[in-house]
């Protein structure tokens, strides 16, 4: 077992280091088509003052064109939230190729935090060797939305960051904090990624952790007028609505990828995205009302939600697999615990783990030229019903006698203590 450990381990480092060696490889030109274009245009019109129209389009592109000149490339539109915009504003003193360099290695390093604080948001990390401890944190990070999100400059690391501190919260009865910062982890860049989380937060219908995230999102709301005003809050309102219909529904990896895929890109393509959407949705909230009462289920369950949170997305690419990365460490972290009676679930956890990255490979070197579209959101499914399939068999052993353990964890996440 230490050796098969050792040689993941040692894989997985290795895709890491390819990951930031073809990062270090990114040239200005590329650069100047990346993601983190957008936002560093946002954060500079909100730093010269234009922060009530740092949407308009037509204050965006003469600035863009500037930035990546001689390249004649259209303008890439600033769709963050007004409050990412304040976050990223301090690297927007620096150039563009300065910026993009370490607001990269920034967001990395915010996922290193989010496997770090997902290992150790439960105690069973603690009777783990150290090496079975770095190989299931190595093996969270070597998915492509790592690379994604280090290569395009993304967000990503900031929505991970804060699914995880989320898990760690609710593993130490502390709800109303979980609560607060995934509402506000989500607002501050990418909210659209949280609506499965979201429902998973209504579905689990306690008042501490849905009082949490109203008042996250009261705060997110108030610093975000503060920042930008009404005017600001309402452009972005309108660029993220006008964002589901500018980019081709077939390349995302999400559900609406399939729509897309299927339907092309025009209403009957959102129509059939939706539905699947609100399904999607729906068994998120199942999967809250899976762990009231039974904290067993929490690493299957928000895994759960956090796939289908990907899926029900109407605007998810490559980069926001980065989301799922907290989630891998804390499965993987509770299943190394519990032994060789989990043999079978790890080694299928662990396969469609592998299956996500390789679909996204495969996605972006085909350009998703396959029947059905994008091979990545079925693996998707195929996540969120394992999960699902989890917990459907831990509640089936729940008859059984509650061990000593249980019953503490039921104390902790009740907020009676250890």
């Amino acid at each position: 077992m230490r050796g098969r450990t050792l040689l993941a381990g040692a894989a997985c480092a290795a895709i890491v280091v390819a990951y930031l060696i073809l990062w270090l490889g990114v040239s200005a030109f590329e650069i100047g088509r990346s993601d983190f274009t957008s936002t560093y245009v946002g954060a500079t019109l909100l730093r010269e003052g234009h922060g009530a129209s740092m949407y308009d389009e037509t204050l965006q592109a003469p600035l863009h064109a500037s930035l990546i000149a001689p390249d004649r490339e259209g303008n890439l539109p600033f769709v963050n939230p007004p409050l990412a915009a304040a976050l990223a504003l301090p690297v927007s003193v620096l150039s563009l190729q300065g910026a993009y360099r370490l607001w990269s290695i920034l967001q990395l390093a915010l996922l290193v935090i989010s496997v770090r604080v997902a290992i150790r948001g439960s105690h069973a990390w603690r009777g783990l060797p150290r090496l079975t401890v770095a190989a299931i944190g190595l093996a969270a990070l070597a998915c492509l939305g790592t690379w994604a999100t280090l290569l395009l400059g993304q967000w990503d690391g900031v929505s991970a960051l804060g699914l995880a501190v989320a898990y760690w919260s609710l593993r130490r009865g502390r709800p109303a904090t979980a609560g607060a910062v995934l509402a506000v982890s989500s607002l501050i860049a990418k909210p659209h990624l949280a609506l499965g989380l979201a429902a998973f937060v209504l579905g689990w219908r306690d008042r501490r952790l849905i009082g949490g995230a109203v008042a996250g999102l009261v705060a997110a709301v108030a610093l975000s007028l503060l920042v930008a005003g009404p005017g600001g809050v309402g452009g972005f309102v309108g660029a993220a609505i006008h964002s589901t219909t500018r980019w081709q529904l077939a390349n995302m990896v999400s559900l609406v990828g399939i729509g897309g895929a299927i339907a092309g890109n025009g209403t009957a393509a959102h129509l059939l995205a939706g539905v699947a959407e609100l399904a999607a949705v729906a068994v998120a909230a199942v999967l809250g009302s899976m762990v009231r009462g039974h904290p067993a289920r929490l690493e299957a369950a928000l895994a759960g939600a956090a796939v289908l949170s990907l899926l029900a997305s109407p605007h998810a690419y490559w980069d926001d697999l980065a989301l799922l990365v907290p989630a891998a460490a804390w499965s993987l972290t509770a299943l190394a615990a519990r032994g060789a009676e989990s043999g079978s679930l790890t080694t299928a956890v662990i396969a469609i783990w592998v299956a996500i990255s390789l679909a996204a490979y495969l996605d972006i070197a085909t350009g998703a030229a396959v029947p059905l579209g994008l091979l990545t959101p079925w693996t998707l499914i195929a996540g969120a019903v394992l999960a699902f399939a989890v917990c459907r068999r831990q509640q089936a052993g729940a008859v059984r006698p509650a061990s000593p353990q249980r019953l503490r964890d039921v104390r902790v996440m009740s907020g009676g203590g250890g």
